[in-house]
């Protein structure tokens, strides 16, 4: 079939309230494509509902809806069709949030618009690709009669690869895939292990019923050297090792004494990330048929696992200080308008700390810039073992850190930052040829959800207060007054 001809026939829609950009992005499709455009949800969702548009590209914001709102719409009514998400305004997490809904791509303005055609060429590979798989999967007789005993497998193989590719999401993605194992063999449990990245967690779902998470876990001490060879045992004892267990299908779950396992191993380039154990009944066997295609499944399934997580590592990077290891600037920001939010609607109140090293410049100047990135790692270790579970600790910028102490007045909010301010300076800092004593100077501000107010506001109340601290001598905690402290 002709290239071009099929291009022709192909329909894209784009949402953008943004006339000028529409109008570009059209242009630069109109020559190749039949092309719709609209400026909102509104307008898109009926178009979408009445045409079978195989590419629609939607801004994120509209006047009337997100464009997440476009693409599920766009998702519920066609599997397959490809979504492109522009926006001015991005973060990482409305990206992410896209993508596990199905878009295919997502672009922030302003783009070149050779990224754009690039995107668009992909996800035209990716729409013509689905379609004639579909057209072909329906047109049995052109399948050769050696594959046609096959056919039942390869059809569910690509339905199944299909599903998979849909999320990024490492919970959805062990889902699907445990999901179809058990449809595939019917009987017992799967489960899934990774060792891969600094992660390690295993993910269990039987084919009916819920299992019983400390009776699972015996099961599996009781198989381990051989069913998870790729794991220490002992970690795993000691609950170093999360266990999710989804359920299954309604109805009761088996009894897992007299189930026996089958290992297939998941691997990426030679290198073993995990293994797939599915757990039969002790007098029954795998179907040879059903033990190649659960080995097909694995050589499917390694790559996108080893994909969503490095994608979780990428996106922990992206959120985290490469020095100290805890929440960086924008991550700390991300907590902040969340606590605000949970105050606000809970009308309860929370703490902010804004704090830093004392006379840090002379240390660097004294020292060197290695002892004083050790000073800093030092001060990190301090924070986090003298902090609350829920509270956050991030490095704010150079040698500021901040605090969020969730549920918590200024009473309770210094008491815990005196406790630290204390444990710095009581303690001195030791390498292995030097040793000096170093101290911090801490701000703290009440939010009152009770009582709604601005960030910067509060921020700007936190700073004035640790500015206080560092006027009034330092190596202190200063507790800011309201308004008044920011004169």
């Amino acid at each position: 079939m002709d290239t071009i001809n099929i291009l022709s026939k192909t329909s894209a829609l784009i949402v953008d309230d943004d006339g000028v950009m529409a109008g570009v992005l059209k242009s630069a499709l109109a020559t190749r494509l039949n092309v719709t455009v609209c400026g909102s949800a509104g307008e898109a969702i009926p178009l979408i509902g009445a045409n079978n548009f195989d590419i629609v590209v939607t801004d994120l914001t509209l006047p009337d809806a997100s464009g997440i709102d476009v693409l599920t719409f766009a998702k519920s009514r066609d599997d397959f069709v490809e979504v492109l998400v522009i926006t001015g305004n991005a973060t990482l997490d409305s990206a992410t949030a896209a993508i596990n809904l199905g878009a295919a791509s997502y672009l922030i303005k302003p783009f070149p618009i050779s990224d754009f055609i690039s995107s668009i060429d992909k996800m035209l590979a990716s729409r013509l690709f689905h379609l004639k798989s579909l057209k072909l999967m329906k047109q049995s007789d052109l399948i050769s009669p050696s594959v046609k005993g096959h056919e039942s497998d390869i059809t569910s193989l690509y339905y199944f690869a299909s599903k998979l590719m849909l999320s990024l999401e490492i919970s959805e993605v062990m889902r699907i895939t445990l999901e179809e194992i058990n449809q595939k063999t019917g009987t017992g449990f799967c489960s899934v292990g990774v060792n891969l990245l600094g992660y390690t967690e295993i993910y269990s779902m039987p084919v009916s019923g819920e299992l019983n998470k400390e009776e699972l876990s015996g099961k599996f001490a009781d198989n381990w050297n051989s069913a998870f060879s790729y794991f220490e045992k002992e970690k795993f004892l000691n609950g170093g090792i999360p266990l999710y267990i989804y359920k299954g299908r309604q109805g009761e779950a088996g009894n897992l004494s007299n189930l026996k396992y089958h290992s297939f191993p998941l691997v990426v380039t030679g290198k073993t990330i995990g293994g797939m154990n599915v757990w039969i009944e002790s007098d029954k066997e795998i179907e040879q048929s059903v033990n190649q295609y659960l080995y097909i499944l694995t050589s499917i399934i390694s790559p996108v696992i080893e994909h969503v997580y490095l994608d979780l590592q990428t996106q922990f990077q992206a959120k985290t200080d490469s020095l100290t290891g805890i929440a960086n600037h924008r991550q700390f920001f991300e907590a902040l308008d969340r606590e605000i939010a949970r105050a606000n609607r809970k009308k309860s109140n929370f703490t902010l700390v804004l704090l830093d090293i004392d006379n840090f410049k002379l240390i660097n100047d004294t020292y060197g810039h290695q002892v004083g990135d050790a000073v800093i790692i030092n001060l990190t270790k301090r924070l986090v073992a003298n902090i609350r579970t829920g509270d956050v600790v991030a490095r704010y910028g150079g040698e500021e850190f901040g605090m969020i102490l969730p549920d918590t007045g200024s009473g309770g909010a210094l008491v815990l930052t005196d406790r630290i301010c204390e444990a710095i300076a009581g303690s001195p800092f030791v390498s292995s040829k030097l040793q000096f004593t170093y101290t911090a100077s801490f701000g703290l501000a009440v939010y009152e959800g009770g009582k709604p107010s601005r960030k910067d506001s509060l921020i700007k109340r936190a700073d004035s207060a640790l500015y206080k601290s560092k006027r009034d001598g330092k190596n202190r905690v200063t507790v800011s007054g309201g308004e008044a402290d920011e004169t």
